[in-house]
This record gives C-alpha cells, structure tokens and sequence, in this order.
C-alpha cells in the first residue's frame, strides 16, 4: 500500500511518500514551495497543480493530512484551510481516498505524546525512518514541514497496521 502524506501551507505545503507493502519504505519526501510575491490564487494554483502531479507520480491508495487545527492567528488557520481545499480537490479529481488526523493523533503515533513540539515529532521521524530520509548535501529544505507530511503518513500506516 502506497500513502500520500501531505502538510498543507501557502508558502511551504510538505509530502512524503511511504510504501507499507513490506514493511516501512520511504519512496519520497519534499516540498511544494509557492513564492510569496505570487497572488494568493496564484498560489493556491501552483499547489493544486504539483499536487495533482504528485499523485499521478505515486498512484497512493491513500490519501492523508492533518485536520485544520485551531491557531491564534486566523489569517494562518485561513490559509491553511485554502490550501487543504485544493489539495483536496486534487485528491478527488484523480478519485483518491482520503483520510485525516488530530494533530494530537499524529503527535502520539510517533512520539509517544499528544502534546510533543515539532522537533520532537521531527526527532521520532528520522529515528523511525533513519537513514531512509537524508537531505541532500548543500540543498537547503524545511524538513519540518515533511517531516509533518511523512509523520502523517506514518499515523496511517501504523492505524492500519500496528505491527508497520
């Protein structure tokens, strides 16, 4: 089983892909990274669009992200939302199923506690993963924002199948 992890954002929206058949592989992990001179529907476009791609690149039997969180920020929580919806809505042009968790869901499955802060869940994912998601040498990335995504993944695969 293949699962399509995503962790929506305007500017920096994270993926990571694991297969599940034979244990725990990862296939990939990155980033969608939009500029923020762009108009917001601008934007919201380029997400859309390299989503669809990354779906048509892995076929996922799954679909998953994070459910929309409460923040301080409204204009935050207002643009992540925006972007959940165009992921979404790729999800259901290509008729992908599509699952989602609490991020105090996510925070337990990997690192034991509900109320872990991104590092540690960052921390657990390299250390469950290990060498399976080196960064490039020189090549700056925002691992937190994959690592999220491939987390997210991880709380599927392991929701499903506790031995993973």
């Amino acid at each position: 089983m293949i699962i399509l992890g995503i962790d929506p954002g305007t500017a920096t929206t994270g993926f990571g892909c694991i297969d599940v058949s034979n244990g725990l592989k990862v296939i990939e992990w990155g980033l969608i990274e939009t500029n923020k001179e762009l108009k917001k529907e601008e934007r919201l476009e380029i997400i859309y669009e390299k989503t669809l791609k990354l779906i048509e690149k892995f076929s996922p039997d799954v679909f998953v992200f994070e459910k929309v969180f409460f923040a301080n920020n409204a204009k935050t929580v207002i643009a992540v939302g925006q972007a959940q919806g165009v992921i979404l809505l790729a999800a259901r042009k290509l008729n992908i199923f599509v699952a989602e968790y609490a991020p105090g869901t996510i925070k337990k499955m990997i690192t034991g506690s509900g109320r872990a802060n991104k590092k540690e869940v960052q921390i657990h994912v390299r250390k469950i993963l290990g060498k399976k998601i080196k960064s490039e040498k020189g090549k700056k990335t925002h691992f937190d924002n994959a690592a999220d995504a491939l987390a997210i993944a991880m709380t599927h695969a392991m929701t499903i199948n506790p031995n993973v």
